[in-house]
């Protein structure tokens, strides 16, 4: 579990566009009911961030969108499932760890990942991690050099 968080974190940099009107619309109704939590990383505090992390310049937006909340975790999963149906998102990976399941779906446009939902189920929580970008193949192949480093 430990090495799938690591390569979110170094799936983070990498992504640029606006986020799904699926994502928008869950993000609205799930922290109006005061249900979940919402962290929304605009490309401008990603350029503050930035520091020398290879890949941000891609970014425009990444939200995540948290839940402890039995009714909101099942409504984020299905939501999720059916805006990736919807988009006709590539499911890259799934991992079965424990009591966690972990879903990665992209969107592919020209050799660039432009979207990527990756969802996080918990037996207590789930987490939804939206990326949008344009993330050049050099820089995915890179990722995978460090993701393959890790193992």
């Amino acid at each position: 579990m430990k090495r799938f968080l690591l390569l979110i974190m170094l799936l983070l940099p990498m992504s640029a566009m606006a986020t799904l009107p699926e994502v928008e619309k869950m993000t609205e109704k799930y922290t109006s009911k005061e249900q979940a939590s919402v962290v929304n990383i605009s490309k401008q505090m990603l350029k503050m961030m930035g520091g020398g992390i290879d890949g941000l310049q891609y970014i425009d937006t990444i939200v995540m969108l948290s839940s402890d909340n039995k009714s909101a975790m099942k409504g984020i999963a299905k939501r999720t499932k059916k805006a990736a149906k919807k988009h006709k998102m590539e499911n890259l990976a799934t991992l079965n760890e424990g009591n966690s399941v972990i879903s990665i779906n992209t969107q592919i446009s020209d050799n660039k990942i432009t979207e990527a939902l990756v969802l996080v189920t918990e037996k207590n929580k789930t987490t939804l991690i939206n990326l949008s970008g344009k993330i050049p193949q050099e820089v995915v192949d890179s990722l995978i050099g460090v993701i393959s480093k890790i193992n």
